[in-house]
């Protein structure tokens, strides 16, 4: 059973991992620079999930009817590196204006 961390922490460690050069890869400029990219879109889209529900991962709020993630949802972005799949979150039951452009994209 995996356990269950954000996109971004698994894109961290593997960032690490290449960079401590456990994982190597004949593409290793290629490999990090998609990485890291893959990790700002990551924190990025947390961040926003973050402020548009006002609580981070396993905390409650204070409103019940203010909506929750949902797991998450795999994106692909094209780059001159190839295309960067990254982890989204998903946000349901939401009720606020800004949450709920969120959960549309």
């Amino acid at each position: 059973m995996s356990k269950r961390v954000p996109g971004s922490e698994r894109t961290r460690e593997a960032l690490s991992d290449l960079i401590a050069g456990r994982l190597s890869s004949e593409f290793g400029r290629s490999e990090l620079v998609q990485l890291a990219t893959r990790l700002i879109i990551e924190e990025g889209l947390e961040a926003e999930v973050r402020d548009a529900l006002g609580r981070d991962y396993y905390e409650r709020g204070a409103a019940a009817s203010g909506g929750y993630r949902n797991g998450l949802r795999t994106g692909r972005l094209k780059s001159a590196e190839g295309f960067i799949e990254y982890a989204a979150p998903q946000v349901a039951a939401v009720t606020s204006r800004s949450a709920r452009s969120f959960a549309s994209i």
